[in-house]
C-alpha cells in the first residue's frame, strides 16, 4: 500500500513536471541576424513602421518582409522586437529579435513567414548582438498589424 502512494505522488510530481516544461516551452523564440539583400522582388506594398533616434523597422505585410536601418552610429546595433499572437486566447505564440548588425544607416532586411490573420507587434531598439542583449531603455513603443 505504501509503495502505491510513493508511486501515485511521483506520478502525479512527474506529470506536474512535463506540464510546466510544456506550457512554458510553448512559445518559439527566434534570434536572427537581418540579411543585405533587399525584399523578395514583387512590387512593395504598404508597411507599418515604427521609429525612434535609435533606428527604424518597418513590417511589410505581403510577404511578410522586416526592414531595419540603425539611425545611431553609437556602436550598438539596431533590433526588431517582434511577437505574434494568437487573436482568440490574445497568447503570444511566436517571438523573436532581428538584428541589423551592419551598423548606422544600412538598410537589412528579413524574411518571415507568419500565420495569417494573427496579430503582430513590434518595436524597435538597440543592443548588444554579441551577447543578444536588448537594452530595454531605448526601445520604441510596441506597434500592432496583422500578418
Amino acid at each position: 500500500m505504501r509503495k502505491a502512494r510513493i508511486a501515485t505522488v511521483l506520478g502525479g510530481i512527474a506529470a506536474a513536471t512535463l506540464l510546466t516544461i510544456s506550457n512554458a516551452s510553448a512559445v518559439i523564440f527566434s534570434v536572427e541576424q537581418a540579411d543585405d539583400g533587399p525584399w523578395d522582388g514583387s512590387v512593395p506594398s504598404a508597411m507599418k513602421c515604427v521609429s525612434n533616434s535609435v533606428g527604424k523597422a518597418c513590417f511589410r505585410e505581403v510577404g511578410d518582409w522586416f526592414e531595419i536601418v540603425d539611425h545611431k552610429a553609437d556602436g550598438h546595433s539596431a533590433l526588431v522586437a517582434w511577437r505574434s499572437i494568437y487573436p482568440e486566447s490574445q497568447a503570444t505564440v511566436r517571438q523573436g529579435t532581428i538584428w541589423n548588425t551592419a551598423g548606422f544607416q544600412t538598410y537589412r532586411y528579413k524574411n518571415k513567414d507568419f500565420s495569417e490573420g494573427y496579430i503582430l507587434e513590434f518595436r524597435v531598439c538597440a543592443g548588444e548582438w554579441g551577447n543578444k542583449h536588448v537594452i530595454d531603455s531605448t526601445c520604441s513603443s510596441w506597434t500592432t498589424t496583422r500578418s
